[in-house]
């Protein structure tokens, strides 16, 4: 089969591999579509050697496609089924897996597994990971869940009710996803951030108003303060950035819920927490696969007008050159179709 591989820090090679073995949970799947996000922008360039330890590594996790074989010990999966994929694996046994939070597993094991690569032809992943693609439902819409999957569990966690407003720190991909989510929820949006195509995205989605950087690292919080003196009740980061953290402290209200997706070192202290009585949720992806392609199918969300640009697998170093290059701001979604439709 065909695969991209990095064989370094920007180093995507398009290679032949042999076709993984099946395990008895898992299924083969033939990838159609594979939509990259900010993580895997990340692994592409490793940066601060945080994402990959040893090359050749394989690349991508958010992806749809089509069942092609399967493990004996798979069940409510067939072959041939169209299928989008979590990218982590649980036990489906735990507690947390039995309560519906498959993304705190407790099981040790399934915590060390890697993730599933999609920048290929095929990809083997556990069954459980596995949603069915429902009518009405495409192929690129079911590539790109991470972003509102992971929006649900936020907007969840922080207990946002219709109505209220959310601010979304940061107009890429995670962002995007978190203003469709939102808007679907009956949420109002203010996004902070970003600038050029991707706050015109932004905007198109339902965020209104939105806050525009004009250099890097520019700090927005006067100008968000200056529109909202109080502060939002709701805070969604989505950067995994210090800058993000940053924005997302500073425009909080007293007594806000702030999300975080990722990020490095709070830039906040103890007191900061207890003076403000902020409310701080770390966002472990999320487990509502179904829950975002049920409002997919039902139209209340749309992330297929952010796609502008598309590579096939050939093009995928071109692709992630893009999007890791200079003109990043200029670029919505990529997506690239691994294989025609099948």
């Amino acid at each position: 089969m065909k695969a991209g591989l990095l064989y370094g820090p920007g180093d995507l090679r398009i290679v032949d591999v042999e076709l993984p073995k099946l395990g008895p949970e898992d299924a083969l799947v033939r990838v159609l579509r594979y939509a990259p996000y900010g993580t895997d922008v990340s692994t592409y360039l490793n940066r601060g050697g945080r994402y990959v330890r040893n090359y050749p590594v394989g690349i991508g996790a958010d992806f749809s496609g089509i069942v092609e074989a399967l493990g004996p010990a798979v069940v409510g999966i067939d072959v041939g089924e169209r299928v989008s994929a979590l990218a982590m694996d649980h036990c489906g046994q735990c507690r947390n897996c039995l309560s519906g939070r498959t993304n705190l597993c407790l099981d040790p094991d399934i915590l060390q597994a890697p993730r599933q690569v999609c920048c290929q032809t095929h990809t083997l992943v556990n069954y459980r990971k596995l949603a069915r693609i429902p009518e009405g439902v495409s192929l690129d819409d079911a590539a790109m869940l991470t972003g509102p999957v992971t929006a649900q569990n936020a907007l969840e966690l922080i207990g946002a009710t219709i109505g209220a407003t959310v601010a979304v720190v940061g107009t890429g991909v995670m962002g995007w996803g978190t203003i469709a989510t939102a808007r679907a929820l009956g949420l109002r949006v203010a996004a902070i951030g970003g600038n050029a195509r991707r706050a015109d995205l932004a905007r198109s989605l339902g965020a209104d108003p939105v806050f525009e950087i004009d250099h890097y690292d520019h700090d927005l919080v006067p100008d968000v303060r200056a529109a909202f003196p109080q502060g939002f009740a709701y805070v969604v980061e989505t950067t995994a950035t210090e800058w993000g953290q940053k924005q997302s402290q500073g425009i909080a209200a007293l007594g806000a819920h702030i999300a975080l997706i990722g990020g490095g070192t709070l830039p906040m202290t103890g007191w900061d927490l207890v003076l403000n009585e902020f409310a701080i949720f770390g966002i472990r992806a999320g487990h509502h696969q179904e829950t975002i392609l049920a409002q997919i199918a039902a139209g209340r969300i749309d992330l297929k007008p952010t796609i502008t640009h598309r590579f096939a697998l050939d093009g995928a170093a071109e692709a992630f050159a893009l999007l890791g290059g200079p003109q990043v701001e200029n670029v919505g979604r990529v997506m690239i179709d691994i294989a025609p439709d099948l």
